[in-house]
This record gives structure tokens, C-alpha cells and sequence, in this order.
């Protein structure tokens, strides 16, 4: 189910693409956000698209998307939460020029996200991540962000053991890469045999760059991680240690 009024394709120059199951107050927290930046007119050639995969769709979400770039999808399902399958809904109805997939815990800081589309139009050869910080908070508010920024931890993929793997194994960890939309859909999308959280967006990272781009994190570019617990059927060690090891058989597969 398609919910909103369309944007002409012309407009668009970047679609976020939000998977979403049951984490009502982070997407409450990014969808006033999102609110706040329409206002100002800072959404203008953005565009939201929210899949949501469950076993019943979340009327609350349709009743509070008043704004004509958003667009809701729902796709029924249960078990295991079918994160690729839900980005390849969103990348297949998605109309920016570049796109990319917007964790629902993530809050840009500051001018972030233009910043970043910003950027990551200056050369299509160049893939444009960020960085993020994790704060221990399930929701912000405007007025204490600067006291949360000061007390916030450095990300798992920006410690010294994945820093390692970076450098040395050349694996690729990154925050919400923009993407050029021909080319994810060049490459297929994303590999729907990860299901659930972890090795997805490593995976997508490597074979996107696969034709001689180049990948660029950038400090100018921060995001705000909401805290969050293990979630059932989506980023259970079980589940991610699954993922970890298709990532890695499928990598050592291509390296050979």
C-alpha cells in the first residue's frame, strides 16, 4: 500500500529509505524531526519512503505522515524482519537521483543531511558516508541535544578492532552511504539471503565500489544513534552471527 502524494521525479534528489517494525518511538522521534526540517523548507528535493514489515500495519504511522514527500508501504510478513527485502521495495518505487538506507534510529545533528547531499553530488565516482555516535537515549528533543552530544560513546565500527578490518582487510563500514540509485539498481540491490540486522550494508558497500568508485567517510557528517535494546526477530546475536558468517564466505568467494 502506496500512502501520499507523489513528488514529481524531477524534484527529487535524494530518498531516504526507512525500514521500520515495532520501534514506535524512534520513528516518532526522526518523523518530528523530519517535521521540523519540512517546515524550514529543508526537505524540498527529499523524499521519506517507510516500509514497514510486520504481521498488521501501524495505522499511527499513515495519521502522522502530513507531509506530500513522504510515502508509506506496508509489507506483511513475520518471523525474522526482511530488512533487504524492504530496501528493495523502498529502491524500487524510490525516485531520487541517490538514495540511501535511513536506520530508523538515526537522527542527523545540526545541517547534517544536506551537507551530505551535498557532497555526495560534487562526484558520482565517490560513495559519501558519515559517522555516528551513540547516545543512550531512545528519544531527543531539540533543546538537549548539545548535553547528549558531550556524553555520547564512539560507535562500534570506530573502534580499534573494526578500525583494523578497515584498514587492513579493506572491509567497508558506513553510515548511511548515498548512494546512486542506477547503480544499486545496476548491482541488483540488496542480497535478500541476510535477514535481520548485520553484513547487509558491507556487503552492498563492496559491490557497489566493485566498478572503480572510491569510498570517502567524512567528520563533517554526523549522525545521532538512539539507543536501543536487542530487538526481538531482527538483531538477535543469533541472527547477526548468521549474517556475519554469509558476509564472509560470500566475500572470501569473490576475493578468490
Amino acid at each position: 500500500m502506496d500512502t501520499l502524494i507523489l513528488m514529481d521525479n524531477q524534484k527529487v534528489l535524494l530518498s531516504l529509505l526507512i525500514t521500520y517494525r515495532q520501534r514506535r518511538e524512534h520513528l516518532e522521534t526522526q518523523l518530528s524531526w523530519f517535521s521540523e526540517q519540512a517546515k524550514l523548507g529543508l526537505l524540498e528535493n527529499i523524499e521519506i519512503l517507510i516500509v514497514e514489515g510486520d504481521r498488521a500495519s501501524s495505522q499511527w504511522i499513515q495519521t502522522e505522515l502530513k507531509q506530500p514527500n513522504f510515502r508509506y508501504f506496508y509489507y506483511p510478513c513475520k518471523g525474522i524482519f526482511p530488512k533487504t527485502k524492504a530496501l528493495n521495495l523502498a529502491l524500487k518505487y524510490a525516485k531520487g537521483k541517490l538514495v540511501t538506507p535511513f536506520d530508523v534510529d538515526l537522527i542527523p545533528w545540526k545541517n547534517t543531511l544536506l551537507r551530505h547531499l551535498e557532497i555526495a553530488q560534487l562526484n558520482p565516482k565517490l560513495l559519501i558516508s558519515g559517522y555516528r555516535i551513540m547516545l543512550d537515549k531512545k528519544t531527543i528533543k531539540p533543546t538537549n541535544i548539545a548535553t547528549l552530544v558531550e556524553n555520547a560513546a564512539i560507535a562500534p565500527e570506530d573502534r580499534i578492532t573494526a578500525l583494523w578490518k578497515q584498514l587492513i582487510h579493506r572491509e567497508r563500514f558506513g553510515v548511511l552511504p548515498f548512494f546512486q540509485r542506477d547503480r544499486l539498481l545496476e548491482i541488483g540491490g540488496w542480497d535478500e539471503n541476510f535477514l535481520g540486522w548485520g553484513g547487509e550494508d558491507q556487503d552492498i558497500i563492496e559491490r557497489y565500489l566493485a566498478d572503480g568508485r572510491y569510498f570517502c567517510r567524512s567528520p563533517e557528517l554526523i549522525y545521532l544513534h538512539l539507543f536501543h535494546e536487542k530487538i526481538e526477530q531482527w538483531n538477535e546475536t543469533e541472527i547477526i552471527e548468521k549474517n556475519r558468517q554469509y558476509y564472509y564466505q560470500k566475500r572470501q568467494s569473490n576475493l578468490n
